[in-house]
């Protein structure tokens, strides 16, 4: 009850002290008669009652459809601007690249990284420049890629032994749950050499919380002064570090365990990647918070965005025979049917299943609103809007998928669209002038891109070569739901379980 009539009396004074200054900026700054436009913005919360729902790239899409592509939004103490088209990616993102590629602050984020200690949420400068340039050479690199074919050539041989087991059974297939093991199996041996599977770390389980976690409202976001005290109040606080005590108990079993092994050859060729941070660590190019907080990228980033693309397109696929048999023959003509597997050395030859995988990332991009950038100087954009230093920017890449200017039929999910476009076989997202962002671009493009369409395509491959996929009986093509769950990668609302059926292919 105390800690209640406290918040109650912060609140009250936190709003009589935003009345006045918000009264005082809009006098003294004229760089606010420039912004963007944007909807009414009530005393104190700003816009914050206009976002609806739990689906933020929806919610900020509609209203960009009454007030424009570049959209200006007060969230508490937020001044923020959303970009929901192709021409305005590419002024944020290329033209004024460096004015924009710093990171706000996000209360979930900053814990889960250990202050902001990896890739992903560190501000922008030196300290992130040399550890982007150190992690993409040790882990992102084509050889190092390569180097883990093994690994995921034995989790595909695993997912589809599973899939047969259920054939025999006559049970259906959870593709949803199924892509999630394969690409959170994957990422774990490869990261921490170590297999998961019937592991007693609940390590699913943990990735979900977290997920959920980062996607939630904390409001010491966006009212820094009295968030201290309501997330305490309403067990956000305790709910985030109790994620947090989880993720660094799986991560510390894991170094554990590394730094208990005497036999290790010392060849970088066996090298997984924890023993490479271990490494770095060592020679000082790497705290013990970066070693972390880069753990915490690969895990969840690493993990979910994938499986999320396998789930969507076998959900696109199911609900379109037509594209579905489509794919199947390219598959198997290329392939061959003796061959009893798709390689990833055989990729290259699927240009069709490539395009289904771009597609499905229009459609339904794993991260639709990316990851917000700040502004670091003033900035000057399209017709003249300024955007002042310390904005929060919001690239709705989901919306910019949609966008009736940068693409036909957009609500359509038709591969065809990339076969028709020039030079379908390149793979680098950039070629298509930022009309497709789902990993996005500039400086703070996702150094793991590479790596995340080469799961998905391979993973979505071999789903098509080994079997032939139906609806459970009595369902028909229209009642497949296409609802969207809430959380920063955005999978499918209800699981996507599917009857499968032996190939002759397999």
């Amino acid at each position: 009850m105390f800690a209640l009539v406290l918040s109650l009396f912060f609140l009250i004074v936190l709003l009589f002290s935003l009345l006045l200054a918000g009264g005082r900026e809009a006098r003294s700054n004229p760089a606010i008669r420039k912004l963007p436009p944007g909807p009414t913005k009530l005393p104190v919360i700003g816009n914050l009652h206009q976002i609806r729902g739990n689906l933020l790239h929806q919610s900020l899409w509609e209203m960009s459809k009454q007030y424009g592509p570049l959209m200006h939004l007060k969230l508490g103490q937020v001044s923020a601007v959303v970009v929901s088209s192709a021409a305005l990616a590419r002024d944020v993102l290329k033209t004024f690249d460096l004015d924009c590629c710093s990171r706000p602050h996000n209360v979930a984020t900053a814990v889960l990284t250990y202050g902001d200690s990896d890739i992903g949420f560190m501000p922008y400068g030196e300290r992130w420049r040399q550890l982007r340039k150190l992690c993409t050479v040790e882990f992102f690199s084509t050889r190092k890629i390569n180097s883990f074919t093994s690994v995921r050539e034995d989790e595909i041989a695993r997912m589809v032994k599973h899939i047969s087991s259920l054939i025999s059974g006559s049970l259906a297939v959870n593709v949803s749950e199924l892509s999630l093991y394969f690409t959170c199996n994957t990422t774990c041996r490869t990261a921490f050499g170590r297999d998961i599977a019937g592991d007693d770390l609940n390590v699913y389980d943990v990735l979900r919380e977290s997920q959920e976690v980062v996607a939630s409202f904390f409001m010491a976001d966006y009212f820094p002064l009295l968030g201290w005290v309501v997330d305490v109040v309403t067990g956000m606080k305790s709910r985030l570090r109790k994620s947090f005590l989880e993720l660094d108990g799986i991560y510390q079993k894991f170094i554990d365990c590394h730094l208990d092994v005497k036999s290790r050859s010392g060849s970088e060729e066996n090298e997984d990647l924890l023993d490479v941070l271990l490494r770095l660590r060592k020679d000082e190019q790497l705290t013990e918070e970066n070693l972390k907080g880069v753990l915490t990228d690969i895990f969840i980033a690493g993990t979910d965005t994938s499986s999320a693309v396998v789930e969507w397109a076998m959900a696109e696929l199911i609900r379109r025979p037509e594209l579905m048999k489509r794919a199947q023959e390219e598959v198997r003509r290329c392939v061959g049917r003796s061959k009893g597997k798709v390689e990833e050395s055989d990729l290259h030859q699927l240009h069709f299943l490539k395009c289904i995988v771009k597609e499905t990332m229009r459609l339904h991009p794993p991260a639709p609103m990316l990851l917000h950038r700040e502004t670091m100087h003033p900035v000057t954009l399209s017709d003249g809007y300024q955007i002042p230093p310390k904005t929060t920017i919001y690239m709705n890449a989901w919306a910019i998928g949609r966008d009736p200017d940068a693409w036909e039929r957009p609500e359509a999910f038709d591969p065809e669209r990339f076969v028709n476009m020039a030079s379908p076989s390149v793979d680098s997202f950039a070629h298509y002038d930022f009309k497709l962002i789902p990993f996005g671009e500039g400086r703070r493009i996702c150094p793991g891109k590479n790596l995340g369409i080469l799961m998905a395509e391979v993973a979505l491959a071999n789903l098509l070569y080994s079997f032939d996929w139906q609806l459970p009986p009595g369902m028909k093509e229209e009642d497949v739901s296409m609802e969207e769950a809430p959380g920063v990668t955005v999978h499918r609302k209800h699981d996507l379980c599917l009857m499968a059926a032996n190939s002759e292919a397999n």
